[in-house]
């Protein structure tokens, strides 16, 4: 039996992260890693960079057809992006600039 104040391995990582503001920044980085994969090719193509805080994704496009077409589809991108990393991190919202 877990004393009060023990806890798993996995829940004192979570925690660090956390602490340390490290936890946005690693979803940032699967989510650049992944970012074909959840937007498509041509989507990725005109992505400059990606970025997560406070639990709102920034993706920075370079086509105004591009970011149009994110808008039309940002809450469909949201669903696709946080079913897909499942857990690792809950994202509130999508902002395209």
């Amino acid at each position: 039996m877990k004393k009060s104040n023990e806890m798993s391995l996995g829940d004192a990582i979570q925690a660090f992260l956390k602490t340390n503001e490290l936890d946005e920044k690693l979803l940032e980085t699967e989510i650049y890693a992944r970012w074909e994969e959840l937007a498509g090719n041509a989507i990725n193509l005109k992505t400059n960079k990606v970025k997560v805080e406070k639990g709102i994704l920034t993706v920075y496009v370079n086509s105004s057809v591009v970011r149009n077409e994110l808008s039309l589809r940002r809450s469909e991108l949201l669903e696709r992006v946080n079913l897909k990393l499942r857990g690792k991190g809950n994202l509130k919202g999508i902002q395209i600039k």
